[in-house]
């Protein structure tokens, strides 16, 4: 092989595949392949189209001619990641490379590069630099926090490519996430059914689409995710909330007014029992977030909501909960604080110090009902933190909306937050229903409104109100027996 074609071959890899591998890589193959040094690929593809393998000749091919590299598979499961590998390793056979490391889950050439199947969670995955290929495979199916884990491998080495390939699986995943987004600097790639070069056959597809459902025919071979169902929050639920909906209640309440008191609007209640801040911490983009109110003085069940912030943007730790502090003191430091520390338990130190019995701490996962506290030990104490879903969450504000039971005031940043949970969508699968924000949206004071609404009406609500006026004991001086010498 003449020199000139050896550089040929390390320039273009769809090139190095004809001829060496000895495959004719289709066009879109051919686009993955030629990537520049860097890039970042989204690829969406229909089931059983070949992204295994153009992604298993392009690490071969990174092996090969970058000397010491590591490049990394991740799928679902390290099983699947181990199958990914297993093609990296026949291509590499095929082409007459040496191995001096091959196992199921690693292979390492004699020049020292190397490739590793990553296992299906974030636990195991960290501290990794990869200077050659990041492969997500099936990357709609791997949690956000394994495609967090994985992104930073590349942080000390510009030049490896990070590519997520996957058939479609819902709106809401980090796949389509990226897919949907507006970000100039990904290479978006398309090769569906419907797409030219489709290599699957007509009769394939025939036989497919009588054997699965629509739903299910879309989303495996046209890119199409699995449909997603409009909220169920209506701005007819945010007028009922904003009003005296009933006559009945109207009637009832209208003995309040002599005392300047609006029982529609929450901002001229005279007194909530207790006042409730709930704070939503902030994840990527959104804003914390402080939403007040409580239950009312008219009737033991009705909710009242008056007023949501938006706390300051690039604020963490103390200076979060210095601003929170602030929120705290224009309502008479007295406010049970409903924090949510789902991603990071130290804020509960802070916040203790600030506010002590008063804090109680939301961890929002997939399930959950808040029926049991754990509490967690700080300095000079012990938070309870309860267990929600963030499902449960959504559904029980839903549900107090619809028994009438939530009086919401026209604040401008309430009606915000009304309006995010007006844009959810609502999936359901098979581990049930899931609430999920559309790409570029935020639920910041969605989720406070629920978490609110969860407080006012939780079971222990006049314990917690009990242990914040109960006032710390103070300590016995230590004896002196100096005193009665």
């Amino acid at each position: 092989m003449s020199e000139l074609r050896k550089v040929a071959y390390q320039i273009d890899p769809a090139l190095w595949v004809k001829d060496v591998v000895g495959v004719e890589p289709a066009e879109w193959q051919k686009r993955l392949l030629r990537a520049p040094r860097g890039a970042s690929i989204v690829v969406l593809t229909a089931r059983q189209i070949g992204k295994t393998t153009v992604a298993a000749w392009a690490i071969a091919h990174c092996m090969l001619n970058k000397p010491k590299s590591l490049s990394v598979v991740a799928c679902p499961a390290q099983t699947q990641s181990a199958e990914a590998v297993r093609r990296v390793k026949e291509t590499l056979l095929a082409v007459g490379a040496k191995l001096t490391t091959d196992n199921v889950y690693a292979l390492e050439l004699e020049n020292g590069s190397r490739v590793k199947a990553l296992p299906g969670s974030d636990d195991s995955v960290r501290g990794l630099t990869v200077d050659g290929w990041i492969i997500a495979d099936e990357a709609a199916r791997l949690s956000e926090e394994l495609i967090a884990a994985v992104r930073p491998m590349r942080a000390r080495r510009p030049e490896a490519r990070f590519a997520m390939l996957s058939t479609a699986a819902t709106r809401t995943d980090p796949f389509w996430t990226a897919w949907e987004s507006d970000d100039q600097d990904l290479i978006k790639i398309k090769i569906t059914a419907d797409e030219p070069g489709c290599p699957l056959t007509q009769e394939h597809l025939q036989r497919e689409r009588k054997a699965l459902s629509d739903a299910d025919f879309k989303r495996e071979y046209l890119g199409i995710p699995a449909g997603s169902h409009v909220s169920p929050f209506t701005w007819e639920l945010y007028d009922r909330a904003t009003h005296i909906f009933t006559p009945e209640m109207a009637a009832q309440l209208a003995g309040y007014r002599q005392y300047g008191i609006q029982p529609e609007d929450p901002t001229t209640w005279r007194t909530f029992r207790p006042l409730i801040i709930a704070h939503d911490v902030a994840r990527s983009n959104d804003r914390s977030t402080a939403v007040i109110g409580g239950r009312g003085p008219f009737q033991p069940s009705l909710t009242g909501i008056a007023w949501g912030a938006e706390l300051p943007q690039g604020k963490y730790g103390r200076a979060l909960a210095n601003e929170l502090a602030e929120v705290d003191r224009k309502f008479g430091c007295g406010a049970l604080i409903i924090a949510d520390l789902t991603r990071d338990d130290s804020y509960a130190e802070i916040l203790y110090e600030m506010f002590g019995r008063r804090l109680i701490g939301l961890h929002i996962s997939r399930s959950g009902e808040g029926s049991q506290q754990i509490m967690r030990p700080v300095q000079n104490g012990a938070v309870p933190i309860f267990t929600l879903g963030r499902t449960y969450l959504f559904d029980l504000l839903l549900s107090e909306l619809q028994a009438n039971q939530v009086r919401l005031s026209q604040d401008a940043d309430l009606k915000r937050g009304f309006d995010q949970l007006t844009k959810l969508e609502v999936e359901y699968r098979q581990t049930g229903k899931v609430y999920g924000s559309p790409v570029g949206q935020h639920d910041d004071l969605a989720i406070s409104l629920a978490m609110l609404a969860w407080a006012a009406q939780h079971p222990h609500l006049q314990f917690w109100i009990r242990a914040t006026q109960q006032r710390p004991r103070l300590k016995r001086p230590p004896f002196n027996w100096a005193a009665v010498t």
